[in-house]
């Protein structure tokens, strides 16, 4: 973040209109928007069940379930979009699936804890944490750097090199 908060201070001083090159983390970011993306259009266009209705009864006493799911498709849009852009600031986009992730614990356990949820949606909120956790975790990991070895190369220092 405080890369991103640079980049904003100094625009000039960064290339905004370029892509970042592919790295294991567009990967997991693509695959995580879309997965968010699908959800929001789930929350979006079909009935609720009765039982998600009653785990979300929170969400929906602050928005319908479907508002819930523009919410998600957009920061699932968000989040495919930090993959690759701005080049200033690489994991963004965890920052967006921690906070909803986060976010969805929080309303499943204060639904239980609150709003007579039924215990069951205590499931949900374990999941949805863990899920949060993992994200943020997962930002902070490095992108491995990839080495390729070309025929002409020679080899390494305690390489075992066999007479092909």
């Amino acid at each position: 973040m405080k890369r991103l908060y640079d980049g904003l201070r100094h625009p000039r001083a960064h290339e905004w209109g370029r892509l970042r090159p592919w790295q294991q983390h567009s990967q997991v970011l693509i695959v995580s928007g879309l997965a968010y993306v699908a959800m929001g259009y789930t929350y979006a266009t079909t009935k609720p069940t009765d039982s998600r209705v009653a785990s979300l009864v929170l969400a929906e006493v602050i928005m319908p379930i479907g508002a819930w799911g523009v919410l998600w498709f957009v920061a699932g849009t968000l989040v495919v979009i930090s993959a690759r852009w701005p080049p200033v600031s690489e994991k963004w986009g965890y920052g967006v699936l921690t906070l909803l992730s986060s976010w969805w614990a929080f309303v499943y356990a204060a639904g239980v804890l609150a709003l007579d949820a039924p215990a069951s949606a205590l499931s949900g909120a374990l999941l949805w944490a863990l899920a949060g956790y993992l994200w943020y975790a997962i930002s902070g990991l490095t992108n491995p750097v990839v080495i390729v070895a070309t025929p002409h190369d020679p080899p390494s220092a305690g390489e075992v090199v066999t007479g092909e």
